[in-house]
């Protein structure tokens, strides 16, 4: 049996699955899952939550992120889904009269 990548480990995947549709619907990582069940249980209490809140969390990331693109952090979006993005991005873009926003078929249907 060939040896499991450390990446593999990450990931709670059968040794007998190769899933390769993450563009469709990727597997969460363990400690994705695991921060999705500490994000439901501060949700459970929501007089805990303060505003801030909202804003604080996604710092870090997005100055990780920004970091790998040489970019300002204050350049980089962090949005629920790509579909939701492409929709913000094409209400966005200056469109003339004849001009059209063209987007991919059947690849995110809520963007139609």
């Amino acid at each position: 049996m060939p040896a499991r990548s450390p990446i593999r480990e990450l990931f709670d995947i059968p040794a007998d699955i190769a899933y390769f549709n993450c563009g469709y619907m990727s597997p969460l990582s363990l400690a994705v899952r695991e921060a999705g069940r500490q994000a439901v249980d501060r949700k459970g209490r929501p007089w805990q939550i303060v505003p801030p809140d909202f804003f604080e969390s996604v710092e870090t990331p997005r100055a990780l992120f920004a970091g790998l693109l040489g970019a300002p952090a204050d350049h980089i979006a962090l949005i629920p889904s790509a579909s939701y993005g492409m929709a913000i991005a094409a209400r966005n873009v200056p469109v003339r009269p004849g001009q059209r926003v063209l987007l991919l078929d059947e690849v995110f249907p809520s963007t139609f």
